[in-house]
């Protein structure tokens, strides 16, 4: 009872609380979205930003080329005229001048000077397209700086490379040109080029450039797609939501990423403290169901049991009035159901002792039956063995009762049967023997601390008896009814049973009816008939 009342308060509390935690979550999903949106709105603006920093890294450039063969011509002031072109530039770090082999003629570096770079990747492609070339993330010899350059190849009439311009793009510039982009708080930028390396990032992270993540699961992602949205753990090892681009006319990819927690710590701590409520609540409301159940429902259901209880030891079949008036119909109706199994009990109670009386007695003669018969015999047996006391038997047949069926016909036959009945039993009245109808016209008698003598008497006076109820049965020299008379006694002990008794019983009967019947025969070592 406790429980289903407290379920009951659960299913009211339950969808409500759901209905709010699932409006968060959804709140939640939207918030999300709305960012990850925003994230992309940011990552357009820092991509449009690149690309208009490097393409006037890549106008640098291609004037260059223009110029590269004649520059080269006079490597004096080929050097000096580059070197006061990067002093001038923002965003340019160094320049180069090669030959159409890839020999370096004219270079802000020394190091530089008479290098081939026709190995180069960005120079190959340089030197095969008409179009500028984006290195990936390299590293300037002799210093270990890191940098992209971007490069363009001069070309005669017919098109054939002639000399090579390129520029090192400062990657510290490309890092604060982003930063003045409005971006998020806790947001990071970072440039990747197609090899996973890094090559701005904002805030600016000195360690950080250089470093390849091309095996890193986030790079992965961006590799797969030019642009979208996610969620992942960053190069730093932070989560966040992340939006990402690819630079136009290069292989560099912008990542846009904020906080995850940045993001929905207000929510989650919302949702966090309304699940919190609702246990808090679901609590309290099991609490108090069980108060209330346990007050209202189950303590009268106990004290109302308690008097139904009571009433049934007492015999009685009222039960107090309960406190609780809703429970009033339910008394009324149990006292009604009581008055009825009282009344019901008691003709239970008369019949069972008119069955018990049915299954003890013969239902020709009265007499106990045969097992009754057994059941005393075995326990007097067992009482008269422990004392020490005879045990008489008796056993009687009627004599010549088929022939008397016969010729009077069976109403007459039970009529018989039923007289020497009832003689028995006024015989055994008032003495503690038992008569009993052993089976078709025998009976016998049970006679507790009884010795032989005693219970020959007893046999006499009944041969007699049997004898002066004057049955008339014509169909013997005597014309009535009599009876044979088997009598025997033993002092029961641990090696003997009721069968031994009984047998010696009815060997005496049977000895009674060889010496012409309507006699008694005593079992004993010699016969005697009296």
């Amino acid at each position: 009872m406790r429980v289903r009342l407290a379920a009951l308060f659960m299913l009211a509390v339950l969808p409500l609380a759901g209905e709010r935690i699932w409006t968060l979550i959804q709140d939640r999903d939207h918030l999300i979205a709305e960012n990850l949106e925003d994230l992309r709105e940011f990552g357009e603006q820092v991509t449009l930003v690149q690309r208009e920093s490097l393409a006037s890294a890549v106008a640098v450039t291609q004037v260059l080329a223009r110029e590269a063969s004649r520059l080269m011509a006079e490597p004096v002031s080929c050097t000096t005229f580059l070197h006061r072109l990067t002093a001038d530039l923002v965003g340019i770090q160094g320049a180069i001048i090669t030959d159409a082999d890839g020999i370096v003629r004219c270079a802000t570096s020394r190091a530089l000077m008479g290098v081939d770079l026709s190995d180069r990747p960005y120079a190959r492609q340089a030197f095969a397209s008409h179009r500028p070339a984006f290195s990936d993330l390299i590293r300037v010899r002799g210093t270990g700086t890191p940098t992209i350059a971007i490069a363009e190849a001069e070309r005669d009439d017919k098109g054939i490379p002639v000399a090579l311009a390129a520029v090192a793009v400062d990657l510290q510039w490309l890092s604060r040109i982003s930063a003045l982009t409005r971006l998020p708080k806790g947001a990071v930028v970072e440039v990747l080029d197609a090899t996973g390396a890094v090559v701005t990032r904002t805030p600016y992270l000195e360690s950080a450039l250089g470093a390849s993540f091309a095996d890193h699961p986030l790079f992965q992602v961006l590799s797969r797609t030019a642009e979208g949205q996610t969620r992942a753990v960053g190069f730093d090892g932070v989560e966040r939501f992340y939006a990402f681009l690819r630079v136009p006319g290069t292989t560099m990819r912008v990542l846009v990423g904020v906080p995850a927690l940045d993001v929905t710590v207000a929510v989650d701590e919302q949702i966090l403290l309304t699940v919190t409520l609702v246990i808090c609540a679901s609590i309290i409301m099991v609490l108090l169901a069980w108060w209330l159940s346990e007050r209202m429902v189950v303590a009268p259901i106990h004290h109302l049991a308690q008097d139904v209880r009571d009433a049934g030891l007492d015999g009685g079949v009222a039960v107090n009035d309960p406190e609780v008036r809703e429970f009033r119909p339910l008394v009324s109706a149990i006292n009604e159901l009581g008055q009825r199994l009282a009344e019901r009990t008691a003709e239970l109670r008369n019949h069972n002792g008119r069955l018990a009386a049915l299954a003890r007695t013969d239902g020709l003669t009265g007499l106990a039956n045969r097992r009754t018969f057994d059941v005393q015999m075995s326990a007097e047996w067992v009482r008269s063995g422990d004392r020490g006391l005879p045990l008489g038997l008796i056993m009687v047949d009627v004599d010549h009762f088929k022939l008397f069926n016969d010729n009077q016909g069976h109403l007459a036959g039970d009529e018989a049967l039923k007289a020497v009945a009832r003689m028995l039993a006024a015989a055994c009245a008032g003495t503690p023997h038992l008569p009993a109808r052993y089976g078709g016209e025998e009976f016998v008698v049970l006679m507790p601390d009884t010795d032989l003598s005693g219970a020959a008497e007893f046999a006499e006076t009944a041969r007699r008896l049997v004898a002066a109820l004057a049955i008339e049965h014509p169909s013997v020299p005597s014309r009535r009814l009599t009876a044979s008379f088997g009598v025997a006694m033993e002092i029961p002990d641990a090696g003997s049973s009721p069968d031994s008794l009984i047998s010696a019983a009815d060997q005496a009967l049977y000895e009674a009816k060889r010496l012409g019947r309507n006699r008694v025969s005593i079992a004993r070592t010699d016969d005697v008939d009296l």
